[in-house]
């Protein structure tokens, strides 16, 4: 059985082709992505809106079920080129945290502040050699010891 992935990041038109970048790899990889579909961004609306995305539906509803995508996956994965995530990523990664869901980063997060390991950041490419063909994910205060990894243990139930 393929991993189950979701990739967030900033879905921006400057920013969406590093994004198919990353969908592109891991799919030819075997990976299974569970969100973004890959389809192309709707022109002239303030929040990120895909062709496959119902029109009718408002931002909220298009986020929650994004964010039931995003539950399914097994890991997540962050696209962010120089350390760029945005507003809805950051709302996004600390939903993942209290989860207790493996997420896993492009490049180390600017203004994010919450504890990313080195081992927790790894290039696209990185991220296949290590993962292909296996679910054993890890989530960010699974390891480590002091007070901070205590805390977080403690704010996200088991």
């Amino acid at each position: 059985m393929s991993a189950r992935i979701a990739i967030i990041g900033s879905f921006r038109r400057e920013r969406y082709g590093g994004v198919l970048d990353v969908l592109e790899t891991f799919a030819a990889s075997g990976f299974d992505i569970v969100s973004p579909s890959g389809s192309e961004i709707v022109d002239g609306v303030e929040f990120v809106r895909f062709a496959t995305d119902d029109a009718s539906s408002s931002d909220q509803e298009i986020q929650s079920s994004t964010l039931e995508r995003i539950f399914s996956a097994d890991a997540v994965y962050v696209a962010a080129p120089g350390g760029y995530v945005g507003r809805t990523t950051c709302y996004e990664i600390g939903r993942v945290v209290q989860r207790r869901q493996p997420v896993y980063f492009s490049e180390y997060p600017v203004d994010l502040p919450v504890h990313i390991p080195e081992w927790c950041v790894v290039a696209p490419d990185e991220f296949v050699l290590r993962f292909q063909g296996s679910t054993q994910f890890e989530w960010l205060f699974a390891k480590g010891s002091g007070k901070m990894f205590d805390v977080e243990r403690g704010l996200a139930p088991p």
